[in-house]
């Protein structure tokens, strides 16, 4: 049964009809993942609309995963199934009309010692005080400066970030410290960058991951790589780097394969701009 049949259906049972040509795109918002558990946001819709919410972990394939009627009261989506996923993407659809953004999340686990993270969704909340709540003191997280060639210094004292204002954004990354003996999960919360989106990679060093939340091999996700770079992977059980050189318009060895919420370091021959375009509807 295809979505709009299911819609109908959905409308008729309830004695309401769906008109999407008087529908504005839904919004999602406030979107929170509990601790190991479930993930939850809201929306509003015009009370008797019938609404499907559809689900992805790689932003292609799609599942309805809820479908009902819109009440008086905001929307608030509970998924209890997302304990079972280490990312997942979430969009409502209304009648024909799709909601305006999409939001989810995308978790990493932070073993002991040293991690290389990126923060690969746009949220209203970006500060590392706020992204990075409840860590113990020793925790520092390192942001690399290209116009002063050096690593920032960022760590948790009598509870508080020195510097609790610094952004972590799409795009970026940094080196991130556990000062626990114990494996974390961290989840990063927020919305899917889409459209034409780029990054700026300098000459030199950088720390950059990708912008879109879907892991793969550099060349899949379209990084600029050229002759004489070198992508520096971070083995977080090994708490040691990997190289990989690209020489003679080839990977000296296999190609490095990223996670989502990973980052990595960049010593790039020549300045380029990793573009990417995201749009997700359909």
């Amino acid at each position: 049964m295809g979505i709009q049949e299911l819609l109908h259906n959905v409308a008729e049972r309830s004695g309401f009809r769906t008109y999407a040509a008087a529908l504005a795109a839904p919004n999602l918002s406030d979107a929170v993942r509990f601790p190991y558990g479930p993930f939850q946001f809201k929306t509003q819709l015009p009370k008797g609309t019938a609404y499907v919410v559809l689900a992805s972990t790689d932003l292609k394939n799609w599942t309805t995963i809820s479908n009902s009627t819109a009440g008086l009261d905001p929307i608030e989506y509970v998924d209890s199934e997302a304990f079972k996923f280490s990312c997942r993407f979430y969009r409502v659809l209304a009648g024909a009309v799709q909601s305006r953004n999409v939001l989810g999340y995308v978790s990493v686990t932070l073993p002991p010692g040293f991690s290389m993270i990126a923060n690969p969704l746009e949220g209203p909340a970006s500060r590392v005080a706020d992204v990075f709540r409840e860590w113990p003191d020793g925790t520092s997280l390192n942001k690399y400066d290209t116009h002063l060639f050096g690593l920032d210094k960022n760590e948790v004292k009598d509870g508080r970030w020195s510097d609790g204002s610094e952004n972590l954004l799409p795009g970026e990354g940094a080196i991130f410290f556990n000062p626990t003996q114990d494996y974390k999960s961290h989840s990063f919360v927020g919305e899917v960058l889409q459209g034409n989106l780029s990054m700026p990679i300098p000459q030199g060093f950088s720390i950059r991951s990708s912008l879109v939340p879907q892991p793969g091999v550099l060349d899949e996700l379209l990084f600029p790589i050229a002759d004489g770079d070198v992508i520096h992977l971070f083995d977080r059980d090994r708490q040691k780097y990997v190289l990989y050189p690209y020489v003679d318009g080839k990977w000296s060895a296999e190609a490095p394969v990223v996670s989502a919420g990973e980052s990595f370091w960049v010593a790039k021959a020549k300045p380029g701009n990793w573009t990417r375009s995201l749009v997700i509807g359909g």
